[in-house]
């Protein structure tokens, strides 16, 4: 599934299968969606697979793991100099980026993926961690295995949770 392109499927397919026994939080549905939804279109990046990164990131907006809502960082970003204070090594909190709001977290993580796809941006850049990461040249969600994330079946993931927002499973 490619990263640089048109949306895979409607804003309202994509919509109406966020909900269910499965789906997303409500918070995912009602604060975030739209914010990634807009930024991927913004930057023609497929917003299908921008929400589904962003599911996979946070739990389906439930934010289980380091990153709290209140960060509005839709998909994990570190901060710019991981190592710079004690508190901000590793995977604490405090190394993932906080932003104002979910549309400046959406422009983030969409113009990161824009980074790892070799494409650039335009304008300001709020990704924290864009100059770091440009160039990867990873054309398909499937390659940001071992990239964005350690997992190797990471863009895997990412692009099963794509299909069912399409309505593909």
């Amino acid at each position: 599934m490619r990263i640089i392109g048109p949306p895979s499927a409607s804003r309202d397919t994509v919509l109406a299968n966020l909900v269910g026994p499965d789906g997303a939080h409500p918070r995912f549905v009602s604060d975030m969606f739209g914010a990634l939804w807009d930024a991927g279109i913004e930057y023609t990046v497929d917003p299908v697979g921008v929400v589904a990164q962003s599911f996979k990131e946070t739990g389906g907006g439930r934010f289980a793991g380091r990153v709290k809502p209140e960060f509005c960082n839709p998909c994990g970003l570190k901060i710019r100099h991981l190592g710079l204070f004690p508190e901000a090594s590793g995977d604490l909190p405090l190394a993932h980026q906080m932003f104002p709001n979910w549309a400046v977290g959406a422009t983030a993580h969409v113009q990161h993926l824009r980074a790892y796809a070799g494409w650039p941006v335009d304008g300001l850049v709020v990704d924290p961690r864009y100059s770091l990461v440009a160039g990867k040249w990873c054309e398909n969600f499937e390659d940001l295995s071992g990239q964005w994330a350690p997992a190797a079946d990471y863009g895997a993931s990412v692009v099963t949770i794509a299909r069912r927002l399409q309505g593909s499973t």
